[in-house]
């Protein structure tokens, strides 16, 4: 790779916002490597980045570049540095740069190389490094994370998006007790109350930081948003962090202080429109804050699990239960070896059902940093059993804590610092195949207070009028294998294919097999459709050009169950990726068709048929609604053929229904969807597979006289 190669992946769009020149070199790179110093990543990516505009080349500079892509979350960025930077010096003793690239190589899941890199960093760090330890600990966690197996209870773990979510950090969130749709959460970024702040609380704008204020978010139609922050009589230049709610939902705790780690709990009463009192009063409990204590979890007015070190634990943060008899607190208990470690335990949260407790502990069993555990209290042992590692999607090799289940057990909120959220911290959604029992069952605290607790392209400079070309099919075993070596083989020789032909529409067609509720399955396609659609566009294909779509397991080639018994050639066949190109005419001087297995008739079925009749000539649908998360509501089970479609960097998804080739049909369907709720339901129209808008219909009516029912509308 050659360093103009890589400037051109890294491509640094943000340093243009001021004259590469208007500051010295010099100053550019003292300035960039003060703010590296001093973990001010943004500043030092500006900075740094001009200083490797003006002066290209510079090895030192970009070591802090790629370590500064990494800590604001741009891995796809960071690698290809680090890697330039191996390459061209294969012996390096730079400890840094091989310590971050090992922990870019984790954080993207690639454990075997992973812990070749910290082995790297082990050999050239000395024993004195400060890091050491922790890159040893890491080798033994890429050890255990690469068997740890997936969660087959969740079909969907979703960034709340950036309504919720900036490059600042959010954390923290708690469910409303009394609004199903509504969570409060904590965030340190830009414009929260007391602006950057040093360790002391005075005013810092140089090196500060932003101390956390109370926000809430609600569930709209489109998506999760912020509804703002709790206001100026519960924020303060402190932190502050929402803890709970008492059993009520009226009142609120929630923690102040000049730290994270040392300050007060108050409980306040909310009101109809959350106003808060002027003067809250403090929470009185065996839990000290001031001394280090944290992470409470209120499971009823009575009970309450924390964190703490205090002494006479098993090391690191442990897990602490006390009880409330008569209005006064017992003496904490510490909930033993079977939940314990020498590492840290945090962030408890006990169900409904009083015996399942989630924590989150940093132990050598994780993905990486702090993964979320589960156990169960066994009544004949009068003990935890082994605490489970949840596994992904909801944990990660970053730092997965503040777990909480929602009232009804069918989706969790946590935060997280993967490399795949936008700040320090984002707040992740998880979505069950089904509602979790621990829920849906109640016991009040008593038992608590008893217990001890492809290759396509290559024939593109053929003559366009006799050109045939087949497109492979793509299959997956997951999203990890959808850019599999042979896939991006195939992925690249369709692109060299599409820039022979800029006029025609990329059409991505993702299916899945049967894995839970259709919903999710259907979401998962879409989403899969976008890692396809964006490497499109990596390689050069315009975004406007690129049509995704997720078909869900609605149009399978083979089927899942054969005799009543699951059939896996079935499931893997419909796990497929088709790539097309089209246009309204048909007229590409192409020929492409697509190359399918050969499929025993015995388990064939006509969904393929089926999908590329959708195709070819004019079709109608209904397009319900436009979103920007999933649609978790089942409105839609009645109605067939639901499909998702997007496009790259869209970041907002219409779910269609249905599949006519009269619009008076689809109009018909209209009416049942306008009567299930969807008030902005509209009837769309499609040829060859690609949308058609009234515009663009006007042109094709000659040929498809249907089409003036649609444009009168």
């Amino acid at each position: 790779m050659s360093l103009n190669h890589l400037i051109w992946i890294l491509s640094f769009p943000c340093f243009f916002a001021a004259p590469i020149f208007a500051q010295k070199t010099a100053e550019l790179k003292k300035d960039g490597e003060t703010a590296f110093s001093d973990g001010r990543w943004p500043a030092a990516l500006d900075l740094l980045g001009r200083y490797q505009q003006a002066k290209p080349g510079d090895p030192g500079v970009l070591t802090k570049l790629a370590i500064t892509y990494y800590q604001v979350h741009q891995a796809d960025k960071a690698r290809p540095l680090f890697e330039f930077l191996l390459q061209q010096n294969p012996q390096t003793r730079d400890a840094d740069l091989l310590f971050y690239f090992a922990r870019t190589l984790h954080g993207q899941q690639e454990y075997e190389r992973a812990i070749q890199a910290y082995k790297a960093f082990l050999r050239v760090c000395g024993d004195a490094h400060p890091l050491r330890e922790y890159a040893v600990s890491n080798i033994q966690r890429c050890v255990h994370a690469a068997a740890i197996p997936q969660n087959d209870a969740v079909a969907l773990v979703e960034n709340l998006g950036d309504r919720v979510n900036t490059p600042g950090d959010e954390f923290a969130p708690v469910p409303s007790v009394n609004h199903p749709e509504r969570i409060y959460y904590a965030a340190a970024r830009e414009q929260t109350l007391g602006g950057l702040r040093d360790d002391a609380g005075y005013e810092d704008t140089k090196t500060g930081h932003y101390c956390s204020d109370m926000f809430a978010a609600d569930l709209g139609s489109s998506g999760w948003e912020s509804a703002g922050d709790l206001g100026g009589l519960l924020n303060t230049p402190r932190f502050e962090v929402v803890l709970d709610f008492d059993q009520s939902g009226q009142v609120l705790y929630f923690f102040r202080g000049f730290t994270l780690f040392s300050g007060e709990v108050f409980a306040d009463t909310a009101g109809r429109k959350d106003e808060y009192a002027v003067k809250q009063p403090t929470f009185s409990s065996p839990m000290q804050p001031e001394m280090g204590d944290g992470a409470p979890y209120f499971f009823n007015d009575t009970t309450l699990l924390f964190a703490s070190r205090r002494a006479g634990g098993f090391g690191g943060l442990d897990l602490y239960l006390t009880l409330r008899s008569k209005g006064v607190w017992s003496a904490p208990q510490n909930l033993g070896p079977a939940v314990n470690s020498a590492f840290d335990e945090t962030n408890p949260f006990l169900a409904n059902d009083g015996h399942t407790l989630y924590f989150s502990s940093n132990h050598l069993g994780t993905l990486g940093g702090l993964d979320v555990f589960k156990t169960f209290f066994e009544e004949k042992k009068g003990d935890w059993s082994s605490p489970t590692n949840l596994g992904a999607p909801v944990n990660s090799p970053g730092d997965d804590a503040f777990f909480r289940l929602s009232k009804d057990g069918r989706t969790a909120f946590f935060s997280s610092d993967r490399l795949e959220s936008l700040g320090q911290r984002d707040i992740f959604i998880a979505y069950f195949k089904e509602a979790q029992p621990e829920q849906s069952i109640a016991v009040g605290g008593l038992f608590l207070a008893q217990s001890k607790l492809a290759d396509a392209g290559k024939s593109a400079g053929s003559t366009p009028e006799t050109l045939k070309v087949g497109l492979p099919t793509l299959f997956y075993e997951n999203d990890r294998t959808i850019l599999s070596p042979d896939n991006l083989k195939t992925v690249e020789a369709f692109t060299a294919l599409a820039r022979n032909y800029p006029d025609a529409t990329v059409l991505v067609a993702v299916h899945t097999d049967e894995t839970g509720p259709a919903k999710f399955d259907l979401y998962n396609g879409i989403k899969r459709a976008e890692i396809v659609g964006k490497a499109l566009t990596d390689r050069g294909i315009a975004a406007g050009r690129i049509f995704l779509k997720s078909a869900g397991p609605g149009f399978p080639l083979a089927r899942n169950v054969l005799d009543a018994v699951p059939n896996p050639v079935g499931q893997q066949l419909n796990r497929r990726i088709e790539l097309t190109l089209n246009n309204f005419e048909g007229n590409l001087p192409v020929q492409t068709s697509l190359e399918r297995p050969a499929v025993s008739p015995v388990m064939a079925t006509a969904g393929a048929a089926r999908f590329d009749a959708f195709h070819t000539g004019l079709y109608y649908k209904v397009e319900t609604i436009t979103t920007r998360q999933i649609l978790n509501n089942d409105a839609l089970a009645m109605f067939s053929d639901a499909m998702i479609e997007t496009q790259p960097g869209a970041g907002t998804y219409r779910y269609t229904v249905g599949l006519f080739q009269q619009y008076t049909a689809a109009a018909a369907l209209r009416k049942e969807v306008l009567s299930q709720g969807f008030s902005e339901a509209i009837v769309v129209a499609y040829i060859n597979g690609i949308r058609v808008s009234r515009a663009e219909a006007v042109g094709l009516l000659k040929k498809y006289p249907d089409l003036t029912a649609f444009i009168k509308g």
